[in-house]
């Protein structure tokens, strides 16, 4: 399960919504250089802001409300006609339960992701 950040768009998805054994975010358009870092940290946190996807840590991870995931999950797959199921419910929770046993979870519950710069 991959969030993406389009940072000329400002867009916020999911792709591969029922991967489960991985969540990490993509930021697109490429990794920030020339001291521009500082800039796309705080453009990647605009976007996720006002989508109410997470937020940047100090540390620069990003930490995603599951609330956040789910309803991009469901944007996602409604897009193709379908919806959440159980199955995917029973997944996710799984994912949160394994993501918390590594400390991979904020006291509110929300998930650690790792920040890709994509080129």
């Amino acid at each position: 399960m991959q969030l993406i950040v389009d940072l000329s768009t400002g867009a916020v998805g999911l792709r591969d919504g029922d991967g489960m054994g991985r969540f990490s975010l993509q930021v697109l358009p490429g990794e920030p250089g020339d001291g521009a870092e500082s800039a796309a940290l705080g453009a990647l946190a605009e976007a996720l802001s006002i989508q109410g996807a997470g937020t940047v840590e100090p540390d620069g991870d990003v930490l995603v409300p599951a609330d956040a995931v789910r309803r991009l999950a469901g944007e996602a797959v409604a897009a193709q006609g379908r919806s959440l199921g159980d199955q995917w419910e029973s997944g996710f929770a799984g994912m949160l339960e394994y993501a918390a046993k590594q400390g991979w979870t904020s006291d509110d519950g929300s998930i650690r992701a790792h920040v890709e710069w994509e080129g």
